[in-house]
Order: structure tokens, then sequence, then C-alpha cells
């Protein structure tokens, strides 16, 4: 393996392979972030309305793709990188996921919407696996996010029923907002975030023209979809990550990328939990709103507090009858009985799999990430990526505490988070397999 200054191989020295392999990446990241079936004709948040990506266009869809991953995974990925994608961790996590499946309200329906979040996870360890050089990485982030941003923007002018909010139902105030392919205008802000940083990195690694022209389409409809909580965490995000790149002592470095996170998570879900906090945050930005969510994770977390340990199982709680046909609580402003998810996905983690499984979560999605990151050398093409991926992941997290998508299937900021994470672990441990082998190799 290989991981010089030049272009040379990212994550390890492939067996002869035809040029262009970076197609297959291409392809999957392109399927993913825009589904099967990208378009839908109503707003959701509506009572009982289910996500699209529920339908049989998308199971068929989704399941074709599993067999595909797998089938790259076991015959076209080196066992190096397959050995750093099966840590530990995410083995434990598998007994905690299927409990979660038979602690819920529909056994079967919740395997089948965990057998879709693992196929997610598989796509993006497929999708990172497969590109043999920086270069060939670059092209699949490259047409993934120009198909992606295309397809948003065909949906705003070509099809503005499906790609602008309508102004109806419980979220008639989204009006007039961008959502190009996706259901809701906040899941599109994050994913075009995402997709700036892609371009981005591609305009500074062999793409200058396109990577800008990402970039700056992808900002643009940001700005449309009207999502003020992306344009304050993004530029944090960028600015938090070059802080702590010019931070040389490891454990400084990591303490700079977590504090904000925990700062945002303790003002957030902690506020609820710690009135007091609430209170200080008021007093420091008499203008702040969370639109609604304060009510959200109070009866959240007090529905959690009566089955703290397993929780109610995977897609148990919101939008279910418990939740749906119970009497609206007179101390809660708003009403919680049409809410899809809890905006706030650690929230979200502890009512499906448990207090504790939250917990494992915190260790395998915030904790290992930064530690991957912190082996990670600085310069060369692992420093570039190690920067690419540390940014999406703390841009991610930032929105985990604002947003619910852990294990949603195919959310596509789900998705994005899968992406920086396992990027940060191949790059991580073929690194280190590089500087630990023997010289002339």
């Amino acid at each position: 393996m290989t991981l010089a200054h030049d272009h040379s191989q990212i994550w390890y020295r492939p067996i002869p392979a035809p040029r262009a392999s970076w197609w297959p990446s291409a392809l999957i990241l392109t399927i993913v972030l825009i589904s099967f079936r990208p378009f839908t004709s109503a707003d959701i948040n509506l009572p009982g309305q289910q996500p699209a990506s529920g339908d049989i266009v998308n199971q068929m869809g989704f399941g074709l793709l599993g067999l595909i991953c797998l089938y790259f995974l076991a015959k076209k990925t080196c066992s190096n990188s397959i050995n750093a994608l099966l840590h530990p961790l995410w083995i434990v996590m598998l007994p905690v996921l299927v409990i979660s499946v038979f602690n819920a309200d529909n056994p079967m329906g919740a395997a089948r919407a965990m057998v879709f979040s693992i196929i997610v996870v598989l796509a993006a360890a497929t999708a990172l696996s497969q590109p043999r050089n920086l270069s060939e990485l670059v092209s699949a982030l490259t047409m993934a996010s120009a198909v992606t941003i295309g397809l948003c923007y065909f949906a705003v002018f070509a099809v503005p029923a499906h790609g602008i909010h309508e102004g109806s139902g419980m979220e008639a105030f989204h009006g007039g907002l961008w959502r190009g392919v996706y259901d809701h205008k906040n899941v599109a802000a994050y994913v075009l975030g995402s997709l700036a940083l892609f371009g981005w990195f591609a305009a500074r690694n062999g793409r200058p023209l396109m990577g800008v022209l990402i970039s700056v389409a992808a900002m643009a409809f940001v700005f449309q979809a009207g999502s003020k909580t992306v344009l304050i965490i993004l530029p944090a995000s960028i600015i938090v990550v070059s802080l702590a790149h010019w931070v040389t002592w490891r454990p400084l470095k990591a303490l700079i990328l977590i504090m904000p996170v925990a700062v945002l998570a303790t003002i957030t879900l902690g506020a609820v939990i710690f009135p007091p906090i609430l209170d200080q945050v008021h007093v420091h930005l008499p203008g702040l709103t969370y639109t609604g969510r304060t009510d959200i994770w109070t009866f959240g977390l007090d529905s959690l507090i009566k089955s703290p340990w397993l929780g109610y199982g995977f897609e148990s709680f919101w939008n279910t009858p418990r939740v749906v046909n119970m009497v609206q609580p007179i101390d809660l402003n708003w009403d919680v009985r049409g809410i899809v998810h809890g905006h706030n996905s650690w929230l979200d983690a502890a009512l499906a799999f448990g207090i504790p499984g939250a917990m494992l979560l915190v260790v395998i999605l915030i904790i290992l990430p930064l530690v991957d990151y912190c082996r990670i050398p600085d310069s060369g093409n692992a420093g570039k990526l190690g920067h690419l991926f540390i940014t999406i992941w703390i841009f991610t997290a930032f929105g985990a505490c604002l947003e619910s998508f852990f294990f949603r299937r195919a959310d596509p900021v789900w998705f994005c988070m899968l992406i920086a994470i396992i990027g940060l672990r191949l790059t991580a441990h073929m690194s280190r397999q590089h500087i630990g082998a023997p010289k002339g190799r």
C-alpha cells in the first residue's frame, strides 16, 4: 500500500484491474444520495405517512444494491480494507440492533427497515473501498455530487410541485423553500452542504472548475432551502477543523474537535435535561428558538424514563399509535402527535435502543472517528482525505443534535455521516499499514 504525496494509492495496492474503476463508487454514491424514487409529491410530517423509501421500488432497488455491494466487498476489495471495516465495536452493535427489532411494535417491519439500514452501511463501505487512488475517488465524488445537484435543480425548476415545499400540511410555513429530490428542506440542506465540501475537495485535488461549480451550486441551494442551522454549522465545522489541523498534539486536536459537539449537545438536549442550562441559553441568546424542539425533547425524555434499558424498539415510537392516538399533553405547546422523529439523533437512538445502546453509539460514532483522525498523518494524500472526512463528520455530528437520522434506512444525511466515519477508518488503518511496512515495498 502507498500513501505518498502524489496521486498514488489511497487504500491499498489492488490486483490489476481495468481503468476507470471509480464508476461503481460513483454509481453507489449517486443511488444512495437520490434513492430509486427521488421525487415525492407531498410534504412530509403528516400523521401516519410513511417515507417514500418504504415503497416497493426502493425496496427492490436497495435489495439489489445490497447484493451488488456484497459482491464488490467479497470479490473486489482488499483484505486490508475488510479488516479495517470489521471493527469489534460495530460487531458488538449488531446484537443491540437485533434486540431492538424483536422489541419493536412490528418486528417484521422493523427487521425490513433494519436490513435497509445495514445496506446503506454496506454501500458506504463499498463506495469508499473501490477507488484505487485519489484521482479516482475525486472522480467518483464529483460525478455523484454533480448528478445529485443537477437533479435537485431539475426538481425545483421543471417539477416545482416535487422540488419546492407547497406550504400545506403541518409545516405550511415552509412554503416556497427548496427541497429538490428530498422530502424535506432540512434533509436537502444537510446533503447539499456535504456536497459543497465534496466540491471544495475536488477543486483542490485536480478538478478546479467542476469542484468550484459544485460548491457554488450546492451553497446556493442551501440558501434557497432556508436552513439557518446549516448556514451556521457548516462554516463552524470548517473553522473548527482548520483550528484542529494546526495543532500537532493529538489529545488537544481531539479536544478541539469534540468540545463544540459537546457544547451543542449540552445547549440542545442537555438544556431540556437540566433546565438551568436552557435559562442561561435564553439569557445569552434571547432570540434563539428551537422551533418546538424543546417540547418534542421533553416528551421524548419523559417517555424514555419509562423504558430506559431497552427503549421502545426500532422505529417504534414516533409516528406510531402510542403517540399519534394519545391525548396531547397540556404542558406542551407543540403538538407531538404528528412528529415523524424527535429532531435529535441521540434521543431517538435511546428511544429505539435504550440508554446503554445509545451510549455504545456515542463510542462508535463520536469517539472512534476522533481516534482514527488522530492517527492519520497531517500531510500527503492521507492528510487530505482526513481533512475532508473529519469536516463532514463534525458537520453531521452537529446536525445530529438537531435532526434525527441514525439508522434511518436510506437517509442521505446518515449516509454522509457514514462516508465520513468509514473514510476516517480506512484512511487511518491504511496509513498505519503504510507507515509500518518495510521500506522498498
